[in-house]
């Protein structure tokens, strides 16, 4: 893993840092929740204030390890208030929205302004929508 120290070098050279939003295609709304099975135990636990038992059943770890493998890039940024956005540049085949993420110097919101601003007007995306809600 790079040091902050490594991350701090790589922005006195570079204005920002681009990386996927997701590992993989968008999926369905909803498709990172929680079974049924998993949101009745996780209940029932959160009212018994025993929320070590989701980690001692083993629940936690995959949920997160499921919602991480499709989003590994943003929340690092997320934790350490870098500024970053995530921008809809492409659309695949199914209509879908494919998003870059842009990573500022920290204190620096208005590079990813000024940028998101180019961006738009050279690939305008404010009237587009998923086809799923069309």
């Amino acid at each position: 893993m790079a040091s902050a120290r490594g991350v701090g070098r790589f922005f006195e050279n570079f204005d920002v840092l681009l990386t996927p939003v997701l590992s993989q295609p968008p999926m369905p709304t909803g498709s990172l929740q929680p079974s049924g099975a998993e949101r009745i135990m996780i209940g029932l636990i959160g009212r018994l204030n025993a929320a070590w038992l989701l980690d001692a059943l083993g629940v936690i770890k995959p949920l997160a390890n499921k919602t991480f493998d499709f989003m590994p890039y943003t929340p690092v940024f997320n934790v350490t208030g870098q500024p970053a956005m995530s921008v809809p540049l492409y659309w695949n085949e199914a209509g879908l929205p494919i998003g870059l993420h842009f990573v500022g110097r920290f204190g620096d919101e208005a590079t990813l302004f000024r940028l998101a601003g180019q961006l738009e007007r050279d690939q305008p995306w404010f009237d587009r929508a998923p086809t799923a809600f069309l």
